[in-house]
């Protein structure tokens, strides 16, 4: 339990834990690097940078989908890994304003493996990865739109009602703000 005078006499065992916590994701951050940068070498649809070697748990996706309605936006994301990984899934927030049915206006992103909590198979698990969120994140703007359980109601409200509107207000922002 929080003590404010154990902490005022310098005793603080969530520090502690959360040093412990940080160790252990740092260390499964620094392995599944690897796993990134080779799956990185022979493809177009994504570039991961790392802005700071300091702080691998800060990172920037950046999305630029070869077909479909997005085809020709470059999109950039900024992934944050919680000490707690990987019990929780990192925190990923779109940087380009965007219209699209599972990216709000202010970056927010419905995307199952996010989700901590989800309903069906796909949330989060600890046996998850940044790969799997970096492959979910790149099909958000192909196979993995869902108009069914939007976070921008606006956008796939027109989608359903007038598909060739939702189009060139895509592509619309794609030319405004990518």
């Amino acid at each position: 339990m929080f003590n404010l005078q154990n902490r005022i006499n310098g005793n603080d065992d969530d520090r502690q834990y959360l040093e412990t916590r940080i160790a252990v994701r740092d260390k499964l951050l620094a392995q599944e690097m690897k796993d990134l940068e080779s799956s990185l070498r022979n493809q177009k649809l994504w570039n991961l940078h790392v802005p700071s070697t300091s702080k691998l748990h800060e990172l920037d996706l950046t999305v630029t989908p070869q077909e479909g309605i997005y085809k020709g936006g470059k999109f950039l994301f900024k992934i944050n890994v919680p000490p707690e990984y990987n019990n929780m899934p990192p925190v990923c927030k779109c940087l380009t304003k965007v219209w699209h049915p599972n990216i709000n206006e202010d970056g927010s992103i419905c995307l199952s493996i996010l989700r901590q909590n989800s309903l069906d198979q796909f949330g989060w698990r600890p046996t998850r990865n940044l790969l799997e969120v970096v492959h979910g994140l790149v099909a958000l703007f192909t196979d993995l739109i869902d108009f069914d359980d939007a976070l921008n109601i606006q956008a796939a409200q027109q989608y359903t009602q007038n598909k060739e509107a939702f189009k060139n207000r895509a592509r619309e922002y794609i030319q405004r703000y990518c």
